[in-house]
């Protein structure tokens, strides 16, 4: 993969560069040796990085590319977009089906907005970074980005935040208590082998994890919110109540069903 700027985009139509271009930036940018011997398709591009002021107007709802467009620097817009839908889709599931109220979809905007603005900020510094145009600057990038890859701790965290799986809601309106608990209320609940997963089935359902059973009235009045099996959280001595789509809605020390 060869990346090169060709300047600002400007206002001006600009033709599709022709093999000659691509050869020049070839030569100019590359390792040397490389020769281009057939270009199949080519097409001016152009990055904008533009996000709209909200996720949802009236029954309206924006998602993906309709709700953010930036770099494909760091290819996160699949999953960007993907995580929009599933944090759409089991809300506007309990809410259609009569087991939420709507109020529950204005929560929508309030989580993904946020993470739709730091891909935007995150794709936009790694294209700065690809195309630093001075060799003093490239060397120093270059000779970062060697030392601190090589780093287990940036590894990891470079990998959740590519794949997204560190994204969590912990300024969430729907987020309940989190007295002492492990983790953080909004955080990402990884899965547990040999467990359904999160949010599984015809509808999407809280999921109670406790090492005691809840008051048959709690599950009662919960009703089809709930899984009616809760799950053992092996001696944690914590209640934590699960979103559908994996995130602590809330967590208290064990015995505190109020």
């Amino acid at each position: 993969r060869i990346i090169a700027s060709d300047g600002p985009a400007g206002d001006a139509p600009r033709a599709p560069p022709d093999a000659q271009a691509i050869q020049a930036a070839l030569d100019r940018r590359g390792p040397g040796g490389m020769a281009l011997t057939a270009l199949i398709w080519s097409s001016v591009f152009r990055i904008n990085e533009r996000q709209v002021p909200r996720y949802r107007e009236g029954r309206v709802f924006l998602a993906g590319d309709a709700a953010h467009v930036h770099s494909p620097a760091g290819a996160q817009g699949m999953n960007t977009g993907m995580q929009d839908a599933v944090n759409l889709a089991w809300k506007l599931a309990l809410v259609c089906r009569g087991l939420a109220r709507p109020a529950l979809l204005d929560s929508y905007d309030a989580e993904r907005r946020p993470v739709g603005s730091a891909v935007i900020a995150a794709s936009g510094r790694l294209t700065k970074a690809a195309l630093i145009e001075s060799s003093a600057g490239r060397a120093v990038r270059d000779s970062l980005a060697h030392l601190l890859l090589g780093l287990g701790p940036v590894q990891r965290a470079l990998v959740d935040t590519m794949t997204e799986v560190g994204i969590g809601y912990p300024h969430s309106p729907i987020n309940g208590p989190a007295r002492h608990a492990p983790r953080a209320v909004g955080s990402r609940m990884p899965p547990i082998d040999g467990e359904t997963p999160y949010g599984a089935g015809d509808t999407p359902r809280f999921v109670l994890r406790s090492d005691e059973p809840p008051p048959p009235e709690l599950l009662g009045r919960l009703g089809p919110l709930i899984d009616r099996a809760p799950r053992c959280t092996a001696g944690s001595g914590f209640i934590e109540l699960v979103r559908p789509d994996g995130h602590l809605a809330l967590a208290v020390q064990a015995g505190d069903w109020a």
